[in-house]
């Protein structure tokens, strides 16, 4: 099928590739799918063809996984204001999930890349916050270009990997950006969710060793948001955070940071 092009910035390494195939998911019926789910299982394990999956505007509600051998996967949303995948699965709920298995997204498979689509965990945490990923990301050079993540608390699982984010809105209110993942934040907007849990922790990094080469990295970003935060505590002595170039209101707390249970290793 014929997908019009849109503004949406992907890597300029996959859009000169050539794209194997398009496959379109649109919830009335007119694409190839009508679920997201559907059309990443249609993708044969261990593709080595770079496969567009087009989502038309709509709110796809459905948990969305691509299993680590279904590479080489192009999901393109219409925009994170028209485009989202959204579910309300949270740790200990009474389905049994854990932080692992409760995202609404998740992403195993190396040389992925997502663009325009927010990604959101519709458990409500304002009033007592709970591990409610909107998506975990755990394989090695994915890129997600214009995305939105919407939750409370950890609502991105940067989990493992080589990992770019540009130009994304993340929001939430405790460790709403942590793992162990090798990362660059670009021209991202990272804000504060209203909560009556406070201050918050906007990250939570947990290298493990002083050789490891994982951290996150925010060039040119702005922190905003309703409600006080650290920008971040340590999950770990060697946890590594880097702030550069980046617009902080005066939402965040004086001290900067929480040593959390790494006092000593300052």
């Amino acid at each position: 099928m014929t997908v019009l092009s849109t503004s949406l910035h992907v890597p300029v390494a996959t859009a000169a590739a050539s794209i194997a195939k398009t496959i379109v998911v649109n919830r009335s019926g007119t694409g190839d799918f009508r679920s997201v789910q559907e059309a990443i299982n249609s993708v044969p394990d261990y593709n080595n063809q770079w496969i567009k999956i087009h989502l038309a505007s709509g709110v796809y509600r459905e948990k969305v996984v691509i299993g680590a051998y279904k590479s080489y996967i192009l999901l393109e949303g219409e925009g994170a204001q028209k485009t989202s995948i959204e579910w309300g699965d949270y740790a200990s709920d009474s389905r049994g999930h854990d932080t692992a298995s409760c995202g609404t997204f998740t992403s195993y498979a190396s040389n992925i890349v997502v663009a325009g689509i927010t990604f959101k965990n519709t458990y409500d945490g304002y009033s007592h916050t709970k591990q409610a990923v909107a998506a975990l990301i755990a394989g090695d050079k994915s890129s997600l270009y214009s995305c939105g993540f919407v939750g409370y608390q950890d609502t991105l699982a940067d989990l493992f990997g080589r990992h770019y984010f540009k130009g994304c809105y993340i929001q939430g209110v405790t460790d709403f950006i942590f793992g162990l993942g090798q990362s660059i934040y670009e021209g991202c907007t990272i804000s504060t969710a209203n909560s009556v849990e406070k201050p918050g922790f906007v990250t939570a990094q947990g290298r493990g060793a002083a050789n490891d080469t994982n951290g996150f990295v925010f060039k040119r970003c702005n922190v905003t948001g309703p409600q006080a935060t650290y920008l971040g505590r340590a999950w770990g002595r060697y946890s590594r955070v880097i702030f550069y170039q980046t617009f902080m209101s005066d939402i965040i707390v004086p001290e900067g940071w929480s040593v959390w249970n790494s006092h000593g290793y300052e």
